[in-house]
């Protein structure tokens, strides 16, 4: 039947109605507002608005005039029945009177006339609108024009609906994904992580079964890591990538669904109780990571929508393990790391003096403070002979390991030449050979050489770059620079190294230090040698080891909170 003209009042009256279907997009509300419309056209017995399933199939999804229970069970395939017709054939099917025409299914009694009108969307239909009553006088012409004009506009509402339900759908998804990855970017143990996702996974999908396998990539296996309410079933923790519907899944990277696993021959059967199973892909910048694995004992108990939700989840979740996996290395790393720091610490420490040397004729002191775990400087004290104390003070470019080692090297070096008893700015120039020769580009040290030779009451020094050593004199009260010149040990090779002779008098106190005092800064001021000097004046009369912990004591209320940008050593040797 074609399309029938409309009276101007039927059309005034309908324009209303019209307005109020297409404003109403909630689709629970929908279809019972559309249904109290209809009434005001027709006086009909029963009412049918038909939507097609996933597999075609017509089924009520909203009714009038009968029992729901029977709704429920109604399914009507395109070309069944009267609404099937009219599905089918894209057109509207009015019967005068069902008991003549064969395509009727008598369900209802006292159904006399049928019309059946297919709701149309730009040529797709999305429904049937099914209309019947006792009298055929309630169909007038005008009655089935405004029920056409209605269907038409009905579709258009429909479809509006289902983009409203979806957009809600899909934003209420968004918001429940950002959540869940603010709550996953946080777990970093891989054992909790994969706990509260299981969780997760339940707070969005009712399952029954559920397991992550995680891919272990050396073997090319899926390993069960966790598993929720599986139950007793033949133990099988490992599946192989392409084995079963969890390893097609790892291996086309694609979600797998099946209603019924016993008419799928990929199907692995471990659960007997299985029915249906959907395994989503744990996809990390394209690469798998594991999978998730759903089962259910009910035949088809997963859905596309299913798939829609757990794919981006699946993702966050990949994302968030990859995350935990690294930082699991990172941990071992680090812990490893820090035994072998510590191993690296009690070794420095073992190649420093156990305690500063004393003697009649003088006392020392020694403090060492690396920046780091580990620190570029370092110090010694050499027994040359009788009455004669040898002493180096060094500071390698850098910090951290390299310059630890770098110094380590380089002390040994000093070592090793101090006892062939040379002057020295020849062991200077001696260690400078060495260092040049089986040294590292790049690093280099600084470092201060002398002899304190008491039976002759002289000190004879070399300096490679040091902050000059300071000398307090009893017999002035003040502290003086020892300046000697030469070039960093490890730069070049002809270096050349000034040698100073200095007489020794009972009170005298000498202090090497490395910058990591005179150059300690805060905000825009350095400690500077100016005030090293003072303590040094002011505490003079103290024993050498006081007096270095009043150095360092005032250099720690220099420095407060800020943490030292260099190592820190110190060396006082006073003449007694």
């Amino acid at each position: 039947m074609g399309d029938l003209p409309l009276s101007s009042d039927r059309l005034a009256d309908l324009l209303p109605i019209i307005v109020e279907i297409n404003a109403v997009l909630d689709p629970e509300e929908l279809l019972p507002a559309i249904a109290e419309k209809l009434r005001r056209i027709v006086d009909y017995k029963i009412l049918d608005i038909f939507l097609p399933g996933k597999d075609g199939a017509l089924m009520p999804a909203y009714i009038e005039g009968y029992d729901p229970a029977l709704a429920h069970r109604l399914r009507i395939r395109p070309g069944e029945g009267i609404v099937g017709a009219a599905a089918l054939s894209r057109e509207p099917v009015f019967v005068r009177d069902v008991s003549r025409d064969p395509r009727y299914i008598s369900i209802f009694p006292g159904v006399v006339v049928e019309l059946a009108i297919p709701l149309l969307h730009r040529g797709r239909l999305v429904g049937v609108l099914n209309v019947e009553g006792p009298k055929l006088e309630a169909f007038t012409p005008d009655a089935i024009a405004a029920l056409q004009l209605i269907a038409s506009h009905l579709a258009v509402a429909i479809e509006n609906a289902a983009y409203h339900r979806e957009t809600r759908w899909y934003a209420g998804l968004l918001a429940t994904l950002y959540e869940i990855g603010k709550e996953t970017a946080s777990i970093l143990d891989l054992d909790e992580l994969l706990h509260r996702s299981a969780e997760i996974v339940k707070r969005v999908i009712d399952y029954e079964m559920f397991g992550i396998l995680l891919l272990d990539e050396q073997r090319q296996e899926l390993v069960l890591r966790k598993s929720v309410r599986f139950g007793p079933y033949r133990e099988k923790a490992r599946i192989k990538v392409g084995q079963g519907l969890c390893g097609m899944a790892a291996l086309t990277k694609e979600a797998i669904l099946v209603g019924d696993v016993r008419k799928d021959p990929r199907y692995v059967a471990l659960i007997p109780e299985t029915r249906s199973e959907l395994v989503v892909p744990l996809l990390h910048k394209d690469r798998v990571v594991g999978v998730f694995d759903l089962e259910s004992s009910v035949l088809d108990s997963f859905n596309e929508e299913h798939v829609k939700v757990l794919t981006p989840l699946a993702s966050q979740v990949a994302v968030a393990i990859e995350n935990a996996r690294l930082y699991d290395e990172l941990r071992r790393k680090d812990d490893r790391l820090g035994r072998e720091l510590s191993i690296a610490q009690r070794i420095q420490r073992g190649l420093f003096p156990e305690e500063a040397p004393r003697g009649a004729l003088f006392e020392s002191s020694a403090h060492f403070r690396p920046a780091r775990e580990l620190g570029g400087d370092l110090y010694d004290f050499y027994d040359l002979k009788a009455q004669a104390l040898g002493v180096a003070v060094g500071d390698v470019a850098g910090k951290g390991v390299p310059a630890a080692l770098y110094g380590a090297f380089a002390s040994g070096t000093v070592r090793a030449r101090a006892f062939e008893k040379h002057s020295p700015a020849g062991l200077l120039t001696r260690v400078n050979r060495t260092l040049r020769r089986r040294g590292v580009e790049g690093l280099y040290c600084s470092l201060t050489y002398a002899v304190f030779d008491f039976d002759a009451r002289m000190l004879r020094l070399a300096n490679s770059g040091l902050p000059y050593p300071l000398r307090y004199r009893k017999a002035t009260g003040k502290c003086e620079d020892i300046e000697a010149s030469g070039l960093p040990l490890g730069t070049f090779d002809e270096a050349e190294y000034d040698e100073r002779e200095i007489g020794l008098d009972s009170g005298d106190v000498f202090v090497f230090a490395t910058d990591g005092i005179t150059e300690a800064r805060r905000a825009h001021e350095d400690y500077g040698s100016a005030r090293l000097r003072r303590q040094i004046e002011s505490g003079a009369e103290l024993s050498a080891p006081a007096l270095g912990e009043r150095i360092l004591e005032d250099l720690d209320a220099f420095m407060g909170d800020v943490a030292p940008a260099d190592d820190v050593t110190l060396v006082v040797v006073k003449i007694l």
